[in-house]
């Protein structure tokens, strides 16, 4: 080979392995982004009150970051706790959580997310014991949050709802029955015997369920069961206590049982859905696994992610790197070995 294209050659070998990692890291700023602030990878609070979680993210201030707390492994009992923080003008967040009732050495996973669910990321937590005075400030200052993305449910004082439910946590193994307990008060005046219960999101979970639930037998109260192996492939995925009664709205068609993972479940009073719900609750799919000390994933539905940045989590930057890696070694080989010629 003549000097003239090893020269060549060699220029475009250097050039080319130069511009790939500039490239690959432009698209990487692109991307939208939320993080929570841990210690070694792990998120530690106390089982005290006002124990503050933190974190950055990408995005306008004034968007909410919701944050999930699920307990996992072997802690009992089992809890689902659920707070708002709002990005400020340097890019951070923060928001408290009560844990005062729970154990040293309880685990948990937290979940950060935008409320569109354009970026997730999850990581692990773990209960510590609390000191003599382990409360912590709450954060305070923070901008107003962005009007489009404000959540709905806003739990307000006052009387008595006509309806809610017993808890608030409905734990089921997959394929097995959930029991959803709701109470109907009349304490607002009038009868209060009919609620309409919705569960899932068709456009985060993939799947969603609306019913009207009746105390036919006027106790004051009513037991709705969720079949999770019949869910949206049977006309008999619910059922209820004796004496009352269930009409199926609309559900979503499934081609397996429902999926392992957490499930949204909105109340409203009477037999509309309409305006905001009431209560809320959360119905938890889980397999067998997640009741051992080794977290298990879940597997991800549409409109979720299990960590990183909208699921792709390090895949593109193991990738990027390996790749741009491989270019610049093999590409320094390859001009040694044309220069030697």
């Amino acid at each position: 080979m003549t000097s003239r294209y090893r020269t060549l050659a060699l220029t475009w070998i250097l050039v080319t392995a130069a511009l790939a990692p500039a490239a690959f890291a432009g698209s990487v700023a692109a991307d939208p982004s939320v993080s929570v602030d841990t210690d070694g990878g792990v998120v530690t609070v106390a089982n005290g009150t006002s124990q503050v979680v933190r974190g950055t993210a990408d995005a306008p201030v004034g968007t909410e970051i919701v944050v999930r707390v699920r307990s996992v492994g072997d802690t009992e009992p089992v809890f689902l706790k659920t707070s708002t923080g709002v990005v400020t003008e340097n890019g951070t967040w923060a928001t408290t959580f009560d844990f005062d009732r729970q154990r040293a050495n309880d685990t948990f996973a937290l979940t950060a997310r935008f409320e569109n669910g354009s970026a997730e990321t999850e990581v692990d937590g773990e209960v510590v014991a609390c000191g003599e005075e382990c409360a912590e400030t709450p954060p305070s200052g923070t901008p107003t949050p962005i009007p489009e993305q404000t959540r709905t449910a806003t739990p307000t004082d006052g009387p008595s709802p006509p309806v809610a439910f017993a808890e608030n946590i409905f734990l089921v193994d997959r394929g097995g029955v959930a029991a959803i307990p709701i109470s109907f008060s009349s304490d607002n005046g009038g009868d209060a015997d009919e609620a309409v219960v919705v569960i899932g999101d068709e456009s985060d979970s993939n799947y969603e369920l609306e019913a009207v639930v009746r105390d036919g037998d006027d106790d004051g109260q009513a037991v709705l069961y969720v079949d999770t192996s019949l869910a949206g492939r049977s006309d008999e995925t619910l059922s209820t206590s004796g004496g009352d009664s269930v009409r199926v709205v609309s559900e979503t068609s499934l081609d397996s049982t429902l999926d392992v993972a957490d499930y949204d479940v909105s109340l409203y009073a009477g037999s509309e859905r309409a305006g905001d719900p009431v209560d809320v609750g959360s119905l938890v799919v889980q397999t067998e696994t997640t009741r051992t000390s080794t977290v298990t994933a879940a597997p991800v539905t549409s409109g979720e992610t299990s960590g990183g940045v909208n699921g792709i989590g390090l895949g593109p930057l193991a990738v990027g790197g390996v790749v741009s890696g491989a270019f610049i070694v093999g590409g320094a080989l390859l001009a040694a070995l044309l220069l030697k010629g």
